[in-house]
């Protein structure tokens, strides 16, 4: 994630639910405590992430609330599980375009930064 900036092409979603390359309009970083967690999950086609528990998938949900059996983006969540992280913040990204969505691992998220957006 420290690699992308603004101006990078990700993709995200369009109003009508078409995937499009949109520029990164705003990038943003929050420091986390020495032992700040993650959640690891794992779609059982295949996709993964690791994000914090709080980050939300597009449909509202935050990853930490998920459970095995949940459907994510059309796929059911095989695997979940809370690993540690070792760096000293968590980054998140909002792309252009109407819905503040990216795909992260292949998996449909919520910006956080879409919140700030006025």
């Amino acid at each position: 994630m420290t690699a992308i900036h603004v101006g990078t092409l990700v993709w995200t979603q369009g109003a009508d639910g078409s995937r499009v390359a949109a520029p990164v309009i705003a990038v943003g970083s929050t420091p986390v405590p020495a032992g700040h967690l993650m959640v690891h999950v794992m779609l059982a086609d295949g996709r993964q992430l690791w994000a914090s528990p709080g980050h939300r998938t597009a449909d509202g949900r935050p990853l930490g609330s998920l459970a095995v059996g949940d459907v994510v983006d059309g796929s059911r969540v095989g695997g979940w599980e809370v690993v540690a992280y070792s760096g000293d913040r968590t980054y998140d990204l909002l792309p252009a375009g109407p819905t503040g969505f990216y795909w992260a691992g292949g998996i449909l998220l919520s910006s956080t930064l879409s919140e700030q957006r006025a």
